[in-house]
C-alpha cells in the first residue's frame, strides 16, 4: 500500500473488482492512546463530470454534489481524455445533445441533432474504463441514454412517436422543464430510495427503449406512459445508476433530487 491524496491505497486495499473508492476505506489512526475514524459518509469524493455542452450549466451539476461534499472535475469542451483516471471516484454523465445513432446501429431519425461524435466517442471509453477499474458510473438525461447504448442497449429517437404530448409532456418548446409523474420498480434499488418521488421533472425528446435494455441493466422507473425514467445495473457490484430527469434543476428537498444524490454517494463511499 501507499499513500495517495491522503489516504492508504493499494493492494491492501482491492477487491475483486479491482482498486475500491478511496472513500470506502475506513481509517483509523491512533493518536494519544485514543482511536480516531472517519465515516466513510464524512470524507470528500472526487468524481469525473464529462462537459454538458452548455457552459452556465455545468454549475447546477456542481452545485448539487457538492452538498453532498463532492468534488468534480470537468471535462473540457473538446472531450479530451483526462488521462489517469484512477484518481476518481466515479463518473457522472450529464445532459446534453442526442447520441449518434450509428453508436447503436439504427438510422438517424429527422428529428435527432445536437450529435457531437467526439463526446459520444469519449464518454464510451470512459464507461469501460471506469467500469474496468470498478468504479461507479451514473447518468443524467442524455447520460441515461449513452450509458444504455454503452451496454449494447438502443434508444427511442423521438419520444413523441410513442407517447403524444397532450397524453404526456416531456419536453416544452420554451425550454421549460416539463412535468410528469414516475412509477418505481420496488423490486430495484433505486427504485426502493425514491420511494417518495412519485413525480419528476422532464427536457428529452429521446429515451431508453424499453425494449432494448443493456445488457445488465434493469429498468428501476417510468413514466406514467412508460417511458423509461431510471436504470440500474442488476448486479450490485457493477454501481451504474442512470435516471432520465435533471435532478440537479429541481428543488432541493425533492426526493427525486436529494434521494438520488444520497443514494449515488452511498454507492461511492460504500456506506
Amino acid at each position: 500500500m501507499w499513500w495517495r491524496g491522503g489516504f492508504w491505497v493499494g493492494p491492501g486495499a482491492m477487491g475483486s473488482a479491482g482498486y475500491r473508492s478511496r472513500a470506502a476505506i475506513k481509517i483509523e489512526l491512533q493518536r494519544g492512546g485514543a482511536t480516531l475514524s472517519f465515516r466513510p459518509e464524512d470524507l470528500t469524493v472526487h468524481w469525473l463530470l464529462t462537459y454538458p455542452e452548455n457552459g452556465p450549466t455545468l454549475e447546477n451539476y456542481r452545485r448539487w454534489l457538492a452538498r453532498d461534499g463532492v468534488e468534480t472535475t470537468c471535462l473540457d469542451a473538446a472531450y479530451s481524455h483526462p488521462g489517469d483516471i484512477s484518481r476518481f471516484d466515479a463518473l457522472l454523465l450529464p445532459g446534453g445533445g442526442d447520441v449518434d445513432p450509428a453508436c447503436y446501429r439504427a438510422e438517424r431519425h429527422p428529428k435527432t441533432d445536437g450529435v457531437l461524435e467526439a463526446r459520444d466517442r469519449v464518454e464510451l471509453q470512459l464507461i469501460a474504463e471506469f467500469r474496468a477499474i470498478g468504479r461507479p458510473v451514473f447518468g443524467i438525461c442524455r447520460g441515461l441514454q449513452i450509458l444504455n447504448v454503452a451496454c449494447g442497449g438502443s434508444l427511442i429517437q423521438h419520444v413523441p412517436d410513442q407517447v403524444a404530448t397532450d397524453a404526456e409532456e416531456h419536453v416544452r418548446p420554451a425550454g421549460e422543464d416539463a412535468a410528469h409523474t414516475v412509477r418505481r420498480n420496488l423490486q430495484s434499488r433505486l427504485g426502493s430510495v425514491l420511494h417518495e418521488a412519485g413525480d419528476s421533472n422532464s427536457s428529452h425528446h429521446q429515451s431508453v427503449d424499453p425494449e432494448r435494455v443493456g445488457a445488465g441493466l434493469r429498468i428501476a422507473a417510468w413514466s406514467g406512459e412508460g417511458i423509461v425514467e431510471a436504470v440500474e445495473s442488476i448486479d450490485p457490484s457493477d454501481r451504474l445508476s442512470a435516471v432520465q430527469w435533471h435532478p440537479e434543476r429541481m428543488d432541493v428537498n425533492h426526493p427525486a433530487s436529494a434521494a438520488l444524490r444520497a443514494h449515488w454517494c452511498r454507492i461511492v463511499r460504500g456506506a
